[in-house]
């Protein structure tokens, strides 16, 4: 992930504009045409575990701010084809109640005429900002602005997943789904990864216990640009049909916009087989008809749902089959031992013929023993994933595999 994805992907979580309520998290959008300014701002922001997004120009900033409703805004006068003023109208139509900040690196009379502006548009703007400036004087800007800076933690604090996003840390890795009968890789699951700049690779449970319901929000989304921003990569090993899925919780789906998100980081190819959002089964049981709303609106934008963690209950996932979804996954509590425990085995077959009556495809997730393998593909399950097919991999180890297969499947 390099550092502009890294400061983009961590400004993700925030009250989305047309009046969802604020939560504790605090965002900031970072207007300039300088990257490397727009970059040393989100450093110091995230210091203090503020979620930052950054944009060169005002056609962008005024598109981000139809996605999400920043805090502060840090805004240069001069801007690349554009001006701070064409920013401030559209902030004062949108009645922005944040903060604006104004800076630049040219004389304090622009800087204050541009402020007066700002106020004749009923806009709160907080004393004007000189270029260059120190990084010390972050946290007064914030406490002008509303925002409680934060200190940043002890080398040996626990990591929270707000921080991790604030410092750009997550990442994933994918593991695939094999066809059981051909052995043929037919997509991969986008796993979390949190990667410490010290502490290298963390347990994601470590970090994602007890995280608060905005920054699981956050996750998703940041997860869903990811694997739309690495497709290109398994497309140009030689997978254009490669369909990636990543697991949402439904509350994300109520709350993220999921069709300007894709419409924003889909990748321009023809090609592109869309996205599987993995959902599991208790949370789509358990408000049916919105996730029946949901799941048909996705579909218009070449998104399917999955049903995750399937088979806990039989008659609850009679009820799933008028729901439009591309995939049932079987429980890996289920899967681990079907090999050896009838009822684990009749419970399998009962979910994977179940999903071939729904004319739906049956995956076994968790596929960790040989003998599990072998059943589960003379039950006629359709796909697997787990340990004794593949390991999960990073983006450019898939892609690798993806390559060789490729190359061999052409006789080179």
């Amino acid at each position: 992930m390099t550092e502009q994805q890294s400061i983009q992907s961590a400004g993700l979580l925030l009250p989305l504009a047309g009046g969802e309520a604020k939560t504790a998290t605090s965002f900031c959008l970072i207007v300039d045409d300088e990257k490397g300014i727009r970059n040393l701002i989100a450093r110091s922001l995230r210091n203090h575990l503020v979620m930052t997004e950054g944009c060169g120009d005002a056609s962008s900033a005024l598109d981000a701010l139809k996605l999400r409703t920043p805090d502060l805004i840090f805004l240069d006068i001069s801007l690349e084809r554009s001006d701070a003023i064409e920013v401030i109208r559209g902030l004062g139509e949108m009645k922005f109640d944040g903060a604006v900040q104004l800076m630049s690196g040219r004389d304090l009379r622009s800087l204050e005429e541009i402020k007066r502006v700002g106020e004749k548009h009923k806009l709160r703007m907080l004393p004007v900002l000189r270029k260059p400036f120190r990084g010390d004087l972050i946290p007064g800007i914030l406490r002008d602005a509303g925002i409680a800076p934060k200190e940043p933690r002890s080398a040996d604090a626990a990591i929270g997943l707000f921080e991790a996003l604030c410092a750009g840390w997550v990442d994933l890795c994918y593991q695939p789904k094999i066809e059981l009968r051909s052995g043929k890789i037919a997509g991969a699951e986008g796993l979390v990864r949190i990667v410490h700049p010290t502490r290298g690779v963390l347990p994601p449970g470590s970090v994602l216990t007890g995280a608060d319901e905005a920054s699981l929000v956050a996750l998703a989304e940041c997860a869903l640009q990811r694997a739309m921003i690495d497709w290109p990569a398994f497309a140009q090993a030689g997978n254009r049909l490669l369909r990636l899925s990543v697991n949402v919780p439904m509350i994300a789906l109520q709350k993220l916009s999921i069709a300007a998100i894709v419409r924003e980081h889909r990748p321009q190819d023809r090609f592109w087989p869309g996205l599987v959002l993995e959902v599991s089964e208790d949370q789509i049981l358990s408000d049916l008809p919105l996730a029946h709303e949901i799941a048909a609106q996705l579909r218009l934008y070449n998104i399917e749902l999955a049903v995750d963690r399937s088979g806990k209950g039989c008659a609850g996932l009679v009820a799933l089959g008028e729901l439009p979804f591309v995939e049932l996954k079987i429980s890996s509590g289920l899967v681990s031992g079907c090999a050896v425990d009838p009822n684990q085995a009749l419970l399998c077959k009962a979910v994977i013929d179940l999903a071939h009556q729904f004319g739906r495809i049956a995956v076994a997730e968790g596929v960790d023993k040989p003998d599990d393998l072998v059943a589960l593909t003379k039950m006629g399950c359709d796909l697997g994933q787990g340990s004794v097919l593949s390991k999960a991999l990073s983006m450019e180890k898939l892609a690798a595999v993806i390559a060789a297969r490729s190359k061999n499947a052409r006789g080179f």
